[in-house]
């Protein structure tokens, strides 16, 4: 009984069909014959095979992952961090200010379709984008429209 339980905690199906067939013709299995040993280290020698193809594996997955765009942002987030950089508040400052432009470009808009002001100050644009670089300003009222044309 012993020999099936440690054949079938070590997922060893074909020690366990030859306990079953020893068992069916009426033979006695000697538990400390080379037979056994050999047939371990047989087991144990497929085990580190197939750990060692998942090993393999595993590292090609992870050089496939670095060359990826999301393995770059990983790789220069971990730079960044160690040169004592907060890339990820860097990320949510930048944002908070496009969101802030964006809403009051939105409800400079909006005070023009309420008539709060006149087509002259409507075309000369936002206070807001008077402060941004020319370019930035181009860049996201192209957004803006591209987004509204889908």
């Amino acid at each position: 009984m012993k020999s099936i339980n440690q054949a079938y905690q070590e997922g060893d199906l074909a020690r366990l069909l030859e306990i079953e067939r020893l068992h069916q013709v009426g033979e006695t299995i000697d538990h400390n014959s080379e037979d056994d040993l050999t047939r371990k280290c047989r087991t144990i020698e497929q085990q580190n095979q197939i750990l060692l193809t998942q090993y393999e594996n595993l590292k090609r997955e992870l050089r496939l992952a670095k060359n990826t765009p999301e393995g770059t942002m990983v790789s220069d987030s971990r730079k960044a961090a160690k040169k004592g950089i907060d890339s990820m508040a860097i990320m949510v400052e930048t944002i908070e200010n496009q969101i802030d432009v964006v809403s009051q470009i939105r409800d400079f808009v909006k005070d023009f379709k309420e008539q709060k002001i006149t087509i002259k100050e409507f075309l000369g644009g936002p206070p807001t984008l008077h402060s941004l670089d020319e370019e930035i300003m181009s860049d996201i009222l192209e957004q803006m429209l591209s987004e509204l044309m889908r």
